[in-house]
């Protein structure tokens, strides 16, 4: 036998997911995704920045396919359950003083550096549904990151932005800096993170299921989560621009 197949032999051994089959339904969205891709049905994505890798600690979850290039985090045993069963679809808005024990557990778990000093003024957006809370903060190495947590128990971390000044939006748009899904079953979530423009009152997330989930909106940033798979999965939803002047509906793949 060739050596290297030894090797590989080897380090099939290590492979976390050695065995695993995927589920039928994992199946079946991997092959509806193949055909659609074959049959010309999913608009090309324009490049993005690179976003920074999912951390948390727990039990390894698989994610539909990817909108965005993300890695897929691990889940704490319990804790997503925790914030789907008391998931709300309109925020409650929260403010740097409100989440500082939650900001400092998100400055100091290393995406993006570790922050050794944390000020509520570093919390750029922050959300509490249920027992979750979401928030966005920039680190003082100047990444800004986004966290999800329940109580203590961090479900994510992601990094979404370097040190270089963000893009100037036109007034009245958003655009999509990352949007993924993650866990399996009745354990799976979603999210989806963008910079808005000015003249933004408020943007709306409508699932293809006709569920409405309000988003955060502050600082610059909009940004929501819900229980379900559409975040990984191809225009399943439709994002709602709110304006002073009216509203306008895009389909992820039509957003910058």
């Amino acid at each position: 036998m060739d050596a290297s197949m030894k090797d590989l032999e080897q380090l099939a051994v290590l492979d976390p997911a050695r065995g695993r089959e995927p589920t039928a339904m994992e199946w079946t969205r991997s092959q509806a995704f193949v055909e659609r891709v074959i049959a010309a049905e999913v608009t090309p994505r324009p490049t993005r920045r690179p976003v920074g890798r999912w951390l948390a600690v727990g039990v390894a979850a698989a994610a539909a396919g990817a909108v965005a290039v993300v890695a897929v985090p691990a889940l704490l045993p319990g804790t997503a359950q925790k914030a789907i069963a008391s998931w709300t679809a309109e925020p409650s808005s929260r403010t740097g003083e409100q989440v500082l024990p939650q900001a400092r557990a998100c400055a100091g778990n290393g995406v993006g550096g570790s922050s050794s000093a944390v000020h509520p003024r570093d919390v750029l957006l922050a959300e509490q549904r249920g027992t979750a809370t979401l928030l966005i903060m920039k680190k003082s190495s100047g990444t800004v990151v986004e966290c999800l947590s329940v109580g203590k128990d961090q479900l994510a971390s992601m990094g979404l932005a370097d040190e270089r000044p963000l893009p100037a939006l036109p007034a009245g748009t958003v655009n999509l800096e990352t949007m993924s899904s993650t866990g399996s079953g009745d354990s799976m979530w979603s999210n989806i993170i963008g910079l808005v423009g000015s003249d933004v009152t408020g943007v709306e997330v409508r699932l293809d299921n006709g569920r409405v989930l309000q988003a955060s909106v502050k600082s610059g940033w909009w940004a929501a989560w819900w229980p379900g798979p559409e975040g990984g999965q191809v225009d399943r939803l439709t994002v709602t621009v709110h304006t002073s002047t009216g509203s306008t509906s895009y389909r992820p793949s039509e957003l910058p």
